[in-house]
């Protein structure tokens, strides 16, 4: 989608192509109008860029899942300079249809546990060497577990654009340093607006409170970290925003129903074995 972007093919098959995708944009605004020729469902790991599709501006960040159809227009503008990494599934239309009830274009909200899915599929397939039946399966099974990603729109059609924008720069703020220390009051200061109106807005939007969309961004950046094998997890802990080692592995097993060490476990070798368990699992943030 940019001039530094990389896509890594990782599998090519007749029933799915999927690519790794890592974007080092700097800091831009909208890019040129762009095409769509096929199917593709996005589904970012890491950092936050922009979107604007049928004159809509969209937050694509960590807790967003993106389906854009044949023939759909877009541009991608880049809001900070820390660049992004996605996975990018290209199916044939009739299993996204049957997947999750269409190809139109639209966007869903990614939960933890769909996130820990799409890197688990990710890592497995570029460096744990799955044969075609076996990546093809593991595929399948994270499009039927994105169903939910798309079943519940949210519910903001009596805001106007300003309120819708708001929140969208709220979004922008927050996915761009999870790890800082947010508060409503320093975030409504840098959007000059009211706390209150702030987080009645947020709340009518998401569907979640600032705080748990928070949450949801750091585990995130915790997951990807995972993936990549960090062992020191006092210092992830404290890198990605959290309190201190135990509020962490506390607030990541209540999600992922995992200590850390064990989502590490599964992430850096691969365990395509265990992505039913993760995506079957009931999980609350």
């Amino acid at each position: 989608m940019a001039a530094t972007q990389t896509d890594y093919l990782l599998l090519d098959s007749p029933v799915a192509r999927v690519y790794d995708i890592v974007c080092r944009e700097p800091r831009s605004p909208y890019g040129p109008m762009m095409l769509n020729a096929v199917t593709q469902i996005g589904l970012p790991r890491r950092g936050v860029f922009m979107m604007e599709r049928r004159g809509e501006p969209i937050v694509v960040d960590t807790t967003t899942a993106l389906v854009l159809g044949p023939d759909d227009e877009y541009r991608v503008g880049h809001p900070s300079g820390g660049g992004d990494d996605g996975t990018v599934l290209v199916l044939p239309p009739h299993l996204v249809e049957d997947a999750i009830g269409g190809i139109e274009g639209r966007v869903g909200s990614l939960s933890p546990r769909d996130h820990l899915a799409v890197c688990l599929v990710t890592r497995a397939l570029s460096d744990g060497d799955p044969d075609e039946l076996e990546a093809e399966e593991a595929t399948l099974l994270l499009l039927a577990s994105l169903s939910r990603a798309f079943a519940d729109p949210t519910g903001d059609a009596h805001l106007g654009p300003a309120q819708r924008l708001r929140v969208g720069q709220a979004r922008t703020l927050l996915a761009s340093s999870p790890a800082s220390r947010w508060s409503l009051s320093s975030l409504a200061q840098a959007l000059r607006c009211s706390p209150f109106h702030l987080a009645r807005q947020f709340r009518a939007v998401t569907g979640e409170t600032v705080s748990r969309y928070v949450l949801r961004l750091r585990l995130a950046v915790a997951v990807e970290r995972l993936a990549d094998g960090e062992r020191n997890l006092a210092v992830l802990a404290v890198e990605t925003g959290f309190a201190h080692h135990s509020h962490f592995s506390a607030r990541f097993r209540g999600v992922f129903g995992m200590t850390p060490a064990r989502a590490r476990e599964i992430l850096t070798k691969g365990k395509l074995a265990e992505l039913r368990v993760i995506v079957n699992r009931t999980t609350r943030v």
